[in-house]
């Protein structure tokens, strides 16, 4: 009952259509510890790379081509490339998609900043921030994410606070969204499904946070993104933590459930439920069908990972390089060094598979609430 209500609720206000994103990673350079993670600081078997803006914009022109309207700059906890590179990372993927198509839009999923700061990437072409709580059990938290930017968050400096009894990283990420908003941005947020034992209260803890954002700023606020990031395995089996033995909750099998949820639980227009690669491509479409209009069609989680390596000139496109044989890496080294386990589909078959059942691919800013766009949507 669910899901069909989900259905006929995405059919008033979506029709069709669907928006199409793809995850751009910058840095697999972090200074955070997340047990769950494959880039956790203390994991030694990772390669590590982290992007120039030369490469950036090569990769922005290649998925540009293949029909995205929004690109996702992601990485790790490096305060590094947030301190030196990331207004210029920003910059430059949004110069080079909105040349080849004038609705591109950009966002970021990295450590939480602080106002001014998304104030200044706003300058420089950023439309949206995406923040996954996680989870909101806050000992649960403290648990998964004992050290580092995301423990114990940054200063406005972007520098790593000092550890302190309170959850500062917690109530900060917490705060992301807020922060996006006021600077006058899209905001984005989501639970980590399968993290917690109780995974219907983080559930219900992402339909009461949104719900607050929108009670409390209104009109300010562009629809929200409300993400659906699985706790999968790690690609060095030998430093994953996930219990295999005690890890009980079906992802798969309750995916298009949870995105029927989500869909449901939001005001008309205000979720966009982002289905992503973490499941296999059918049930990610079956979830574009039922609840999703917004969905990432070609994930590949690693720095460089979209450049053609026959034809860049490699020696300009990585900043920093660790745990590869050589200075320049190879294809095989570079998608070595994902974070997480991701089902992989190109753009076209996805596509492909979205005809087959009837939805059409359009440009997220004509879902947007603003009246530039408004005239457009129509």
């Amino acid at each position: 009952m669910v899901v069909e209500a989900a259905r006929r609720q995405r059919q008033r206000t979506f029709g069709q259509s669907v928006a199409t994103m793809v995850p751009i990673e910058v840095t697999s350079f972090c200074a955070s510890t997340c047990r769950f993670c494959g880039w956790r600081a203390d994991n030694k078997e990772m390669v590590r790379l982290s992007i120039t803006e030369t490469a950036i914009r090569e990769q922005a022109r290649i998925l540009a081509r293949k029909g995205f309207s929004h690109f996702e700059i992601a990485g790790g906890d490096d305060l590094t490339l947030l301190q030196q590179h990331l207004k210029g990372l920003v910059r430059g993927l949004k110069e080079e998609t909105s040349a080849v198509n004038p609705e591109a839009r950009v966002s970021v999923c990295l450590v939480p900043m602080h106002e001014q700061h998304y104030r200044d990437l706003r300058q420089e072409g950023l439309d949206c921030v995406l923040t996954w709580q996680e989870t909101y059990d806050r000992e649960l938290y403290g648990y998964h994410i004992p050290s580092g930017p995301k423990a114990w968050g940054v200063d406005e400096q972007l520098r790593l606070q000092k550890k302190t009894d309170e959850p500062v990283g917690f109530l900060h990420r917490l705060r992301s969204q807020e922060l996006a908003i006021r600077a006058g941005l899209q905001a984005g947020l989501g639970a980590m499904i399968g993290l917690s034992k109780v995974t219907e209260a983080d559930i219900l803890s992402v339909v009461l946070h949104g719900r607050r954002l929108i009670e409390h700023y209104g009109d300010a606020v562009e629809p929200l993104i409300i993400g659906m990031p699985a706790w999968n395995p790690i690609l060095t089996q030998a430093s994953d933590n996930r219990p295999a033995s005690e890890f009980d909750f079906d992802t798969q099998g309750n995916f298009e459930l949870i995105a029927a949820i989500y869909l449901l639980a939001f005001p008309d227009r205000m979720a966009w439920v982002f289905a992503n690669g973490r499941v296999p491509p059918d049930i990610q479409t079956d979830c574009v069908e039922t609840a999703c209009c917004f969905t990432s069609t070609l994930v590949q989680i690693s720095p460089g990972a979209y450049l053609d390596f026959k034809q860049a000139e490699l020696d300009t496109m990585f900043e920093r390089v660790r745990g590869v044989a050589e200075a320049t890496p190879t294809f095989e080294e570079v998608m070595s060094g994902e974070q997480f386990m991701h089902y992989f589909a190109s753009h076209e078959e996805f596509v492909a598979g979205f005809e087959a059942r009837n939805l059409h691919v359009v440009s997220d800013r004509s879902y947007l609430r603003r009246a530039d766009w408004a005239v457009a949507a129509e």
